[in-house]
């Protein structure tokens, strides 16, 4: 059992396999973002399997695939707020997507280390 204060292993589990691989320290750092957060923060992706990533279209190497990333489900001005948070905390690498149906809005939040598949720190917007 995780002792992640604010998420529950079922909202991380890869949603092809049902495994969650999160990597402790991000999960540590996810925590204390949503504690400066004070607000519920919803995960539309958390961990995935390679296998499964490859069927959603997923980057290959993924942040994801490591249990080193989230996609948190948030739009306008929150989504605002939580990218300012979410680099005052260290996150190295945010995928913004803020276009279309407002439910579907989220940041990508992930630390990978820089390399020259990853170079970070990054910030990205999806089109």
């Amino acid at each position: 059992m995780s002792d992640w204060k604010y998420f529950t292993e079922n909202e991380l589990r890869c949603r092809g396999t049902g495994d969650c691989h999160m990597d402790k320290s991000f999960m540590k750092k996810l925590n204390r973002l949503r504690e400066d957060y004070g607000k519920p923060m919803i995960i539309s992706s958390g961990y995935r399997d390679v296998s499964y990533n490859t069927v959603t279209g997923g980057s290959p190497d993924s942040a994801h695939t490591y249990g080193n990333a989230v996609d948190v489900v948030v739009g306008g001005t929150e989504a605002y707020l939580l990218l300012r948070l979410a680099m005052i905390h260290g996150f190295k690498g945010i995928g913004v997507s803020q276009r279309g149906n407002f439910d579907k809005r989220f940041l990508h939040l992930d630390m990978m280390d820089d390399s020259d598949k990853h170079p970070r720190p990054w910030i990205w917007s999806y089109k």
